[in-house]
Protein backbone atom coordinates (compact mmCIF):
# COMPACT_ATOMS: atom_id res chain seq x y z
CA UNK A 1 0.00 0.00 0.00
CA UNK A 2 2.89 2.32 0.73
CA UNK A 3 4.32 2.10 -2.72
CA UNK A 4 1.08 2.69 -4.08
CA UNK A 5 0.41 5.52 -2.12
CA UNK A 6 3.44 7.58 -2.05
CA UNK A 7 2.62 9.77 -4.83
CA UNK A 8 -1.04 10.03 -3.75
CA UNK A 9 0.21 11.36 -0.34
CA UNK A 10 2.07 13.94 -2.13
CA UNK A 11 -0.58 15.15 -3.62
CA UNK A 12 -3.07 14.86 -0.60
CA UNK A 13 -0.17 17.33 1.11
CA UNK A 14 -0.13 20.18 -1.69
CA UNK A 15 -4.35 19.75 -1.66
CA UNK A 16 -4.11 20.62 1.95
CA UNK A 17 -1.87 23.43 1.67
CA UNK A 18 -4.31 25.18 -0.58
CA UNK A 19 -7.55 24.76 1.50
CA UNK A 20 -6.26 24.09 5.14
CA UNK A 21 -4.85 27.67 4.95
CA UNK A 22 -6.97 28.04 7.67
CA UNK A 23 -5.45 25.69 10.42
CA UNK A 24 -1.27 25.36 9.47
CA UNK A 25 0.26 28.15 9.66
CA UNK A 26 -3.22 30.25 8.70
CA UNK A 27 -5.32 30.10 11.91
CA UNK A 28 -8.89 30.54 12.57
CA UNK A 29 -10.13 30.96 16.37
CA UNK A 30 -8.86 32.03 19.78
CA UNK A 31 -8.58 35.06 21.92
CA UNK A 32 -5.16 36.21 22.57
CA UNK A 33 -2.67 37.47 25.45
CA UNK A 34 -2.17 40.59 26.34
CA UNK A 35 -6.11 41.62 27.06
CA UNK A 36 -6.87 44.74 27.93
CA UNK A 37 -8.26 44.81 32.01
CA UNK A 38 -11.20 47.24 31.34
CA UNK A 39 -12.91 46.80 34.66
CA UNK A 40 -11.38 49.33 36.24
CA UNK A 41 -13.10 51.81 39.22
CA UNK A 42 -12.05 54.99 36.97
CA UNK A 43 -13.22 54.85 33.44
CA UNK A 44 -12.21 56.36 30.56
CA UNK A 45 -14.74 56.79 27.45
CA UNK A 46 -12.62 53.93 25.53
CA UNK A 47 -13.02 51.95 28.29
CA UNK A 48 -16.89 52.74 28.71
CA UNK A 49 -17.82 51.73 25.40
CA UNK A 50 -15.29 49.06 24.97
CA UNK A 51 -16.77 47.36 28.32
CA UNK A 52 -21.14 48.25 26.46
CA UNK A 53 -19.66 45.92 23.73
CA UNK A 54 -18.81 43.18 25.25
CA UNK A 55 -21.80 41.52 26.61
CA UNK A 56 -22.89 40.83 22.80
CA UNK A 57 -19.69 38.38 22.09
CA UNK A 58 -20.71 34.67 22.47
CA UNK A 59 -18.64 31.43 22.13
CA UNK A 60 -19.87 29.77 18.69
CA UNK A 61 -19.04 25.80 19.15
CA UNK A 62 -19.95 23.85 15.63
CA UNK A 63 -19.97 19.97 16.41
CA UNK A 64 -20.00 17.50 13.73
CA UNK A 65 -21.35 14.02 13.69
CA UNK A 66 -21.17 11.22 10.82
CA UNK A 67 -19.94 8.01 9.53
CA UNK A 68 -16.83 6.71 7.98
CA UNK A 69 -17.79 3.72 5.49
CA UNK A 70 -15.05 1.12 4.29
CA UNK A 71 -15.17 0.67 0.76
CA UNK A 72 -14.27 -2.90 -0.79
CA UNK A 73 -11.64 -0.83 -2.87
CA UNK A 74 -9.95 0.07 0.20
CA UNK A 75 -10.68 -3.26 1.87
CA UNK A 76 -8.88 -5.55 -0.92
CA UNK A 77 -6.07 -3.26 -0.90
CA UNK A 78 -5.32 -3.49 2.79
CA UNK A 79 -5.44 -7.20 2.13
CA UNK A 80 -8.75 -7.39 4.89
CA UNK A 81 -11.85 -8.06 3.03
CA UNK A 82 -13.46 -8.46 6.64
CA UNK A 83 -13.48 -4.25 6.52
CA UNK A 84 -15.27 -3.95 3.66
CA UNK A 85 -18.51 -1.95 4.65
CA UNK A 86 -17.78 -1.21 8.16
CA UNK A 87 -18.52 1.89 9.79
CA UNK A 88 -17.04 4.53 12.12
CA UNK A 89 -18.85 7.35 13.66
CA UNK A 90 -16.78 10.26 14.08
CA UNK A 91 -17.30 13.40 16.19
CA UNK A 92 -15.47 16.85 15.71
CA UNK A 93 -15.75 20.19 17.57
CA UNK A 94 -14.25 23.72 16.99
CA UNK A 95 -14.77 26.69 18.94
CA UNK A 96 -15.33 30.33 17.68
CA UNK A 97 -16.54 33.54 18.39
CA UNK A 98 -18.97 35.44 17.29
CA UNK A 99 -21.70 38.39 18.10
CA UNK A 100 -25.48 39.76 18.47
CA UNK A 101 -26.47 42.33 16.26
CA UNK A 102 -30.30 42.27 17.06
CA UNK A 103 -31.00 41.68 20.40
CA UNK A 104 -33.82 39.30 18.80
CA UNK A 105 -31.46 36.81 18.77
CA UNK A 106 -29.78 37.36 15.42
CA UNK A 107 -25.74 36.56 15.73
CA UNK A 108 -23.21 37.27 13.36
CA UNK A 109 -20.01 34.80 13.64
CA UNK A 110 -17.66 33.48 10.79
CA UNK A 111 -18.04 30.76 8.04
CA UNK A 112 -15.56 28.45 8.88
CA UNK A 113 -17.08 28.48 12.20
CA UNK A 114 -20.52 27.79 11.89
CA UNK A 115 -20.43 25.95 8.85
CA UNK A 116 -17.25 24.23 7.95
CA UNK A 117 -16.47 22.75 4.44
CA UNK A 118 -17.24 19.29 3.63
CA UNK A 119 -13.87 18.85 2.51
CA UNK A 120 -12.06 19.77 6.07
CA UNK A 121 -14.76 17.69 8.00
CA UNK A 122 -13.58 14.70 5.57
CA UNK A 123 -9.50 15.73 6.12
CA UNK A 124 -10.02 15.93 9.90
CA UNK A 125 -12.76 12.65 10.51
CA UNK A 126 -10.34 10.74 8.38
CA UNK A 127 -7.32 12.04 10.39
CA UNK A 128 -9.57 11.07 13.59
CA UNK A 129 -10.15 7.79 12.75
CA UNK A 130 -7.14 7.45 10.61
CA UNK A 131 -5.19 5.01 13.83
CA UNK A 132 -8.48 2.96 14.49
CA UNK A 133 -9.04 1.60 11.13
CA UNK A 134 -5.29 0.82 10.37
CA UNK A 135 -5.31 -0.86 13.60
CA UNK A 136 -8.49 -2.64 13.07
CA UNK A 137 -6.40 -4.06 9.77
CA UNK A 138 -3.39 -4.88 11.54
CA UNK A 139 -5.98 -7.16 13.88
CA UNK A 140 -7.40 -9.01 10.83
CA UNK A 141 -3.94 -9.57 9.24
CA UNK A 142 -2.26 -10.58 12.70
CA UNK A 143 -5.45 -12.78 13.26
CA UNK A 144 -4.95 -14.43 9.77
CA UNK A 145 -1.36 -15.36 10.19
CA UNK A 146 -1.44 -16.19 14.14
CA UNK A 147 -4.25 -18.34 14.03
CA UNK A 148 -5.85 -16.54 17.23
CA UNK A 149 -6.59 -12.57 17.91
CA UNK A 150 -3.91 -10.65 19.17
CA UNK A 151 -3.88 -9.04 22.50
CA UNK A 152 -4.09 -4.81 22.22
CA UNK A 153 -0.78 -4.76 23.28
CA UNK A 154 0.56 -6.69 20.21
CA UNK A 155 -1.66 -4.53 18.04
CA UNK A 156 0.08 -1.61 19.35
CA UNK A 157 3.12 -2.47 18.67
CA UNK A 158 2.50 -3.62 15.00
CA UNK A 159 0.75 -0.54 14.55
CA UNK A 160 4.10 1.85 15.96
CA UNK A 161 6.25 -1.00 13.89
CA UNK A 162 4.35 0.13 10.61
CA UNK A 163 4.19 3.80 11.25
CA UNK A 164 7.99 3.78 11.89
CA UNK A 165 8.89 1.72 8.71
CA UNK A 166 6.25 2.99 6.43
CA UNK A 167 5.09 6.52 7.41
CA UNK A 168 8.58 7.64 9.56
CA UNK A 169 6.77 7.62 12.82
CA UNK A 170 4.54 10.61 11.80
CA UNK A 171 0.64 9.45 12.24
CA UNK A 172 -0.28 12.83 10.15
CA UNK A 173 1.27 10.76 7.17
CA UNK A 174 -0.67 7.93 7.33
CA UNK A 175 -4.01 10.08 7.65
CA UNK A 176 -2.69 11.91 4.48
CA UNK A 177 -2.65 8.11 2.47
CA UNK A 178 -6.03 7.31 4.15
CA UNK A 179 -7.59 11.20 3.02
CA UNK A 180 -6.01 10.28 -0.66
CA UNK A 181 -8.44 6.98 -0.41
CA UNK A 182 -11.16 9.10 0.35
CA UNK A 183 -10.17 11.36 -2.30
CA UNK A 184 -10.48 8.15 -4.68
CA UNK A 185 -13.50 6.78 -3.65
CA UNK A 186 -11.85 4.05 -1.34
CA UNK A 187 -13.67 5.39 1.43
CA UNK A 188 -17.02 7.44 2.44
CA UNK A 189 -18.73 10.05 4.44
CA UNK A 190 -21.45 9.48 4.72
CA UNK A 191 -24.94 10.97 7.35
CA UNK A 192 -23.05 13.91 8.16
CA UNK A 193 -24.76 16.14 10.95
CA UNK A 194 -23.25 20.27 12.00
CA UNK A 195 -24.88 21.72 14.84
CA UNK A 196 -23.75 24.97 16.27
CA UNK A 197 -24.41 26.00 19.78
CA UNK A 198 -24.22 29.50 21.18
CA UNK A 199 -22.44 29.93 24.95
CA UNK A 200 -23.55 33.20 26.84
CA UNK A 201 -21.09 34.83 29.09
CA UNK A 202 -18.84 32.31 30.80
CA UNK A 203 -18.22 29.07 27.96
CA UNK A 204 -17.16 25.66 28.72
CA UNK A 205 -14.94 23.00 27.16
CA UNK A 206 -16.75 19.44 27.35
CA UNK A 207 -19.28 18.58 24.72
CA UNK A 208 -21.53 17.61 27.65
CA UNK A 209 -20.88 20.99 28.80
CA UNK A 210 -21.65 22.37 25.27
CA UNK A 211 -24.80 20.78 24.62
CA UNK A 212 -26.48 21.13 28.14
CA UNK A 213 -25.56 24.76 28.52
CA UNK A 214 -25.61 26.25 25.16
CA UNK A 215 -28.17 27.31 23.19
CA UNK A 216 -28.89 25.73 19.59
CA UNK A 217 -28.48 27.70 16.62
CA UNK A 218 -30.12 27.90 13.18
CA UNK A 219 -27.79 28.52 10.55
CA UNK A 220 -29.92 31.25 8.26
CA UNK A 221 -27.23 32.05 5.81
CA UNK A 222 -23.56 31.95 4.98
CA UNK A 223 -21.70 33.39 1.72
CA UNK A 224 -18.65 31.26 2.73
CA UNK A 225 -16.88 28.95 -0.45
CA UNK A 226 -14.54 26.97 1.97
CA UNK A 227 -11.17 28.97 1.75
CA UNK A 228 -9.67 31.93 3.29
CA UNK A 229 -10.08 33.99 -0.06
CA UNK A 230 -13.76 33.80 0.15
CA UNK A 231 -16.35 36.15 2.28
CA UNK A 232 -16.27 34.18 5.44
CA UNK A 233 -19.62 35.29 7.28
CA UNK A 234 -22.56 33.29 8.93
CA UNK A 235 -25.75 34.39 10.20
CA UNK A 236 -27.07 32.50 13.04
CA UNK A 237 -30.12 32.81 15.19
CA UNK A 238 -30.93 31.49 18.52
CA UNK A 239 -34.75 31.74 20.52
CA UNK A 240 -35.14 34.64 22.93
CA UNK A 241 -34.70 38.00 22.82
CA UNK A 242 -33.30 41.06 25.35
CA UNK A 243 -30.04 39.87 23.96
CA UNK A 244 -27.23 43.39 24.24
CA UNK A 245 -26.03 43.96 20.93
CA UNK A 246 -23.49 45.71 19.39
CA UNK A 247 -23.49 48.42 17.38
CA UNK A 248 -22.06 49.01 13.45
CA UNK A 249 -19.74 50.68 12.10
CA UNK A 250 -19.48 52.52 8.59
CA UNK A 251 -16.27 50.93 6.58
CA UNK A 252 -16.33 54.05 4.74
CA UNK A 253 -14.58 55.94 7.51
CA UNK A 254 -11.81 53.39 8.20
CA UNK A 255 -8.14 54.88 7.81
CA UNK A 256 -5.27 53.30 8.02
CA UNK A 257 -3.96 53.38 11.52
CA UNK A 258 -7.55 53.26 13.16
CA UNK A 259 -6.93 51.77 16.62
CA UNK A 260 -8.94 48.53 16.83
CA UNK A 261 -9.55 46.39 19.19
CA UNK A 262 -10.76 42.14 18.93
CA UNK A 263 -12.55 40.88 21.05
CA UNK A 264 -13.52 37.25 21.35
CA UNK A 265 -13.08 33.55 23.46
CA UNK A 266 -9.94 31.99 23.88
CA UNK A 267 -9.93 28.53 21.78
CA UNK A 268 -10.88 25.59 23.95
CA UNK A 269 -10.22 23.24 20.13
CA UNK A 270 -7.55 24.54 18.00
CA UNK A 271 -8.70 22.85 14.79
CA UNK A 272 -11.46 20.77 14.05
CA UNK A 273 -9.94 17.66 14.66
CA UNK A 274 -10.89 16.22 18.26
CA UNK A 275 -13.76 15.91 20.83
CA UNK A 276 -14.43 18.81 23.46
CA UNK A 277 -13.28 17.32 26.41
CA UNK A 278 -12.01 19.59 28.89
CA UNK A 279 -14.46 19.60 31.58
CA UNK A 280 -12.80 22.04 33.69
CA UNK A 281 -12.19 25.44 31.39
CA UNK A 282 -14.42 27.98 31.88
CA UNK A 283 -13.78 30.69 29.38
CA UNK A 284 -14.77 34.31 29.16
CA UNK A 285 -13.76 36.91 26.49
CA UNK A 286 -10.74 38.61 25.79
CA UNK A 287 -9.94 42.04 24.39
CA UNK A 288 -6.75 42.30 22.31
CA UNK A 289 -5.29 45.79 20.89
CA UNK A 290 -4.05 46.42 17.11
CA UNK A 291 -4.29 49.15 13.90
CA UNK A 292 -5.47 48.89 10.99
CA UNK A 293 -2.50 48.18 8.35
CA UNK A 294 -3.96 48.08 4.77
CA UNK A 295 -7.06 47.75 2.97
CA UNK A 296 -7.85 44.44 0.81
CA UNK A 297 -10.20 42.97 -1.41
CA UNK A 298 -10.54 38.75 -1.46
CA UNK A 299 -10.41 36.99 -4.68
CA UNK A 300 -14.11 36.86 -4.76
CA UNK A 301 -14.58 40.71 -4.21
CA UNK A 302 -15.06 40.73 -0.43
CA UNK A 303 -13.52 43.49 1.43
CA UNK A 304 -11.23 43.27 4.38
CA UNK A 305 -9.13 44.77 6.89
CA UNK A 306 -5.55 44.00 7.58
CA UNK A 307 -4.51 44.48 11.11
CA UNK A 308 -1.61 43.78 13.51
CA UNK A 309 -4.04 42.95 16.68
CA UNK A 310 -3.38 40.06 17.91
CA UNK A 311 -6.16 37.20 16.19
CA UNK A 312 -5.33 33.64 17.05
CA UNK A 313 -7.45 30.54 17.82
CA UNK A 314 -10.89 31.29 18.74
CA UNK A 315 -10.72 34.93 18.28
CA UNK A 316 -12.63 33.69 14.96
CA UNK A 317 -16.03 35.49 13.87
CA UNK A 318 -15.93 37.87 16.86
CA UNK A 319 -15.95 41.55 16.51
CA UNK A 320 -13.18 43.83 16.01
CA UNK A 321 -14.34 47.94 17.42
CA UNK A 322 -13.07 51.10 17.29
CA UNK A 323 -12.66 53.45 20.01
CA UNK A 324 -16.44 54.24 20.26
CA UNK A 325 -17.10 50.47 20.51
CA UNK A 326 -18.56 50.17 17.37
CA UNK A 327 -17.75 46.84 14.53
CA UNK A 328 -15.43 47.30 11.97
CA UNK A 329 -14.48 44.38 11.11
CA UNK A 330 -15.24 40.61 11.86
CA UNK A 331 -11.90 38.58 12.26
CA UNK A 332 -11.16 35.99 10.00
CA UNK A 333 -8.14 34.23 10.10
CA UNK A 334 -4.61 35.39 10.12
CA UNK A 335 -0.44 34.22 10.29
CA UNK A 336 -0.01 35.21 14.28
CA UNK A 337 0.95 31.50 15.14
CA UNK A 338 3.62 31.61 12.42
CA UNK A 339 7.51 33.44 12.95
CA UNK A 340 6.77 37.05 11.37
CA UNK A 341 3.12 36.52 11.02
CA UNK A 342 2.06 39.09 13.91
CA UNK A 343 0.61 41.75 11.80
CA UNK A 344 -0.56 39.72 9.16
CA UNK A 345 -4.13 38.80 10.40
CA UNK A 346 -7.49 39.87 8.51
CA UNK A 347 -11.25 41.31 8.83
CA UNK A 348 -14.10 41.15 7.15
CA UNK A 349 -15.41 44.43 6.49
CA UNK A 350 -18.41 45.91 8.27
CA UNK A 351 -19.82 46.73 5.38
CA UNK A 352 -19.94 43.12 4.19
CA UNK A 353 -21.81 42.62 7.81
CA UNK A 354 -24.24 44.81 6.59
CA UNK A 355 -25.48 43.50 3.22
CA UNK A 356 -25.69 39.87 4.94
CA UNK A 357 -28.19 41.73 7.23
CA UNK A 358 -29.89 43.26 4.61
CA UNK A 359 -29.43 40.38 2.81
CA UNK A 360 -31.58 38.60 5.32
CA UNK A 361 -34.31 41.38 6.42
CA UNK A 362 -32.20 41.56 9.78
CA UNK A 363 -33.59 44.94 11.67
CA UNK A 364 -29.85 46.68 12.33
CA UNK A 365 -30.90 49.37 14.50
CA UNK A 366 -33.48 47.29 16.98
CA UNK A 367 -32.97 48.44 20.60
CA UNK A 368 -31.76 46.70 23.17
CA UNK A 369 -33.15 47.50 26.51
CA UNK A 370 -30.49 45.17 28.47
CA UNK A 371 -27.46 47.29 26.40
CA UNK A 372 -28.95 50.44 27.27
CA UNK A 373 -29.25 49.81 30.91
CA UNK A 374 -25.65 48.48 30.70
CA UNK A 375 -24.36 51.77 28.97
CA UNK A 376 -26.19 54.36 30.88
CA UNK A 377 -24.70 52.86 34.25
CA UNK A 378 -21.62 53.07 32.94
CA UNK A 379 -21.96 56.57 32.12
CA UNK A 380 -23.21 56.99 35.49
CA UNK A 381 -20.93 55.04 37.34
CA UNK A 382 -18.29 57.40 35.02
CA UNK A 383 -19.78 60.44 37.01
CA UNK A 384 -19.37 58.62 40.34
CA UNK A 385 -23.32 58.66 40.40
CA UNK A 386 -23.01 55.32 42.39
CA UNK A 387 -26.67 54.91 43.29
CA UNK A 388 -27.87 55.99 39.94
CA UNK A 389 -25.86 53.75 38.10
CA UNK A 390 -26.88 51.12 40.37
CA UNK A 391 -30.66 51.10 39.77
CA UNK A 392 -29.66 50.45 36.12
CA UNK A 393 -27.09 47.90 36.42
CA UNK A 394 -30.22 45.86 38.45
CA UNK A 395 -32.00 46.76 35.39
CA UNK A 396 -29.79 45.49 33.02
CA UNK A 397 -28.71 42.22 34.99
CA UNK A 398 -32.57 41.46 35.52
CA UNK A 399 -32.93 41.65 31.41
CA UNK A 400 -29.87 39.96 30.81
CA UNK A 401 -28.01 38.21 33.75
CA UNK A 402 -25.15 36.60 31.76
CA UNK A 403 -23.37 40.15 31.27
CA UNK A 404 -20.19 39.11 33.34
CA UNK A 405 -18.73 42.08 34.19
CA UNK A 406 -22.23 43.61 35.72
CA UNK A 407 -21.84 42.08 39.24
CA UNK A 408 -18.25 43.30 39.60
CA UNK A 409 -19.69 47.11 38.49
CA UNK A 410 -22.70 46.21 41.03
CA UNK A 411 -20.52 45.64 43.39
CA UNK A 412 -18.24 48.42 42.85
CA UNK A 413 -21.32 51.26 43.56
CA UNK A 414 -22.49 49.41 46.67
CA UNK A 415 -18.73 50.21 47.98
CA UNK A 416 -18.86 53.39 46.61
CA UNK A 417 -21.75 54.49 48.44
CA UNK A 418 -20.87 53.13 51.73
CA UNK A 419 -17.71 54.82 51.23
CA UNK A 420 -19.52 58.71 51.06
CA UNK A 421 -18.50 58.83 47.70
CA UNK A 422 -21.90 59.34 46.26
CA UNK A 423 -22.89 62.11 43.62
CA UNK A 424 -26.31 61.07 42.38
CA UNK A 425 -29.29 62.85 42.77
CA UNK A 426 -30.73 60.37 44.42
CA UNK A 427 -28.09 60.07 47.45
CA UNK A 428 -28.27 63.68 48.45
CA UNK A 429 -31.65 64.93 47.03
CA UNK A 430 -33.65 63.90 49.89
CA UNK A 431 -31.96 65.97 52.06
CA UNK A 432 -32.25 68.86 49.79
CA UNK A 433 -35.19 68.50 49.45
CA UNK A 434 -35.57 68.46 53.19
CA UNK A 435 -33.95 71.55 53.68
CA UNK A 436 -35.97 73.31 50.79
CA UNK A 437 -39.03 71.81 52.67
CA UNK A 438 -38.05 73.60 56.54
CA UNK A 439 -36.79 76.74 54.41
CA UNK A 440 -40.23 76.85 52.55
CA UNK A 441 -42.01 76.17 56.01
CA UNK A 442 -40.02 78.98 57.82
CA UNK A 443 -40.55 81.52 55.20
CA UNK A 444 -44.53 80.76 54.88
CA UNK A 445 -44.76 81.29 58.28
CA UNK A 446 -42.87 84.58 58.63
CA UNK A 447 -45.17 85.34 55.67
CA UNK A 448 -48.29 84.51 57.67
CA UNK A 449 -46.88 86.38 60.86
CA UNK A 450 -46.15 89.26 58.92
CA UNK A 451 -49.86 89.50 57.18
CA UNK A 452 -51.08 88.99 60.83
CA UNK A 453 -49.37 91.76 62.61
CA UNK A 454 -50.09 94.09 59.56
CA UNK A 455 -53.90 92.90 59.71
CA UNK A 456 -53.80 93.57 63.67
CA UNK A 457 -52.69 96.76 63.08
CA UNK A 458 -54.74 98.28 60.65
CA UNK A 459 -57.94 96.86 62.50
CA UNK A 460 -56.70 98.36 65.35
CA UNK A 461 -56.28 102.05 64.18
CA UNK A 462 -59.75 101.78 62.59
CA UNK A 463 -61.44 100.84 65.33
CA UNK A 464 -59.80 103.91 67.30
CA UNK A 465 -60.88 106.25 64.56
CA UNK A 466 -64.57 105.16 65.20
CA UNK A 467 -64.83 105.38 68.52
CA UNK A 468 -63.77 109.10 68.15
CA UNK A 469 -66.52 109.98 65.98
CA UNK A 470 -69.18 108.38 67.83
CA UNK A 471 -67.81 110.49 71.30
CA UNK A 472 -68.82 113.40 68.99
CA UNK A 473 -71.94 112.73 67.98
CA UNK A 474 -73.26 112.10 72.25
Amino acid sequence: MKNARTKLSARAGVLLMAFLIVFSPVSFCQGASGAADTATSGLDATQKNLLVAKPAVAQVTNIVTGEIIIQSSAAMQLDTPQLSGRTYNFILGATGSGFFVNPDGYLVTNGHVANPDDQLIAYYAVSQMAPTIFKDAVTIVAAASLGYTPSQDLVESAYQQTLQTTYQGDPQKLADDLFEGYRQGELKIDNVKKSNYIQLGYAFGSQKKVEQIGKPARLIDSPYKGDSNSNDLALLKIEGSNFPVVQLGDAQGIQIGKEVYAIGYPGIVQELMGLLTDEGSQLEPSMTKGVISAKKKLTDGTEAFQTDAAITHGNSGGPAVDMSGKVVGVTTWGLGDSPGGEGFNFLISVDEVKRLLSRNNVNMTTQSFSTDAWAKGLELFAQKKYSDALKEFEKAKNLYPDNLDIQSYITKSQEAVARGEDKSSSGWGWLILAVLAVGGLIFLGIVVLIIVLVVKKSGGGQQKKETGKSGEKK
